[in-house]
């Protein structure tokens, strides 16, 4: 004699029993039975300025990118000088000399490119400029044509002994560097 059963339970026949029917939902594999990648990253910073990010290894691959001192990218694969990086930031993968990155993050003040003072003073010119300005001025104040042996006239010769620098007496220009002495210099400034 058989009985019809709810489903879920056993059914009985002549006398036997058998298993329950089973249920026909497939579990989905457990995280831990995922294949695991074998390369593990690593972060790195990069120690240099305008580090060159490679197409391949090699100090000849075209360069993708340039990048700054502190920037923070991830160790994909190390190839004898070379390793391959990956940018945190723009994501762009790439070679870069294995010299050029640290495992630790540089202080900001390594970061700063100008290591100087806030407080700067004024710019000072050089002793050879303010030579040559002083001549310069020299030459140009003398009213006529010919303040230097240098100098040209309105012909186009070249003044030679004719010139004021030539002749005793009278207007005396600076025409080389070897007439401005230092307090002329220090007047200058």
């Amino acid at each position: 004699m058989t009985h019809a059963s709810k489903p879920g339970s056993s059914t009985v026949t002549s006398g036997q029993s058998t298993i329950p029917p089973t249920n026909n939902t497939v579990t989905p594999p457990s995280e831990t039975t995922k294949p695991h990648s074998t390369q593990t990253t690593r972060t790195k910073f990069v120690s240099g300025n305008g580090v060159a990010l490679r197409a391949a290894p090699g100090p000849k691959a075209q360069i993708i990118d340039r990048l700054d001192r502190g920037k923070k990218v991830d160790l994909l694969q190390t190839e004898g000088q070379w390793s391959r990086i990956k940018d945190v930031l723009t994501q762009k993968e790439g070679w870069v000399a294995s010299r050029f990155l640290r495992d630790d993050e540089p202080k900001r003040e390594q970061i700063a490119k100008p290591s100087e003072p806030t407080i700067k003073s004024a710019p000072t010119i050089s002793p050879t400029i303010i030579i040559q300005r002083i001549i310069a001025e020299s030459v140009t104040s003398y009213p006529g044509t010919c303040a230097c042996p240098y100098s040209t006239d309105r012909r186009g010769r070249r003044c030679g002994n004719r010139s004021a620098y030539s002749k005793p007496g009278g207007y005396a220009p600076i025409c080389f560097a070897q007439d401005v002495t230092k307090s002329m210099i220090e007047a200058y400034r």
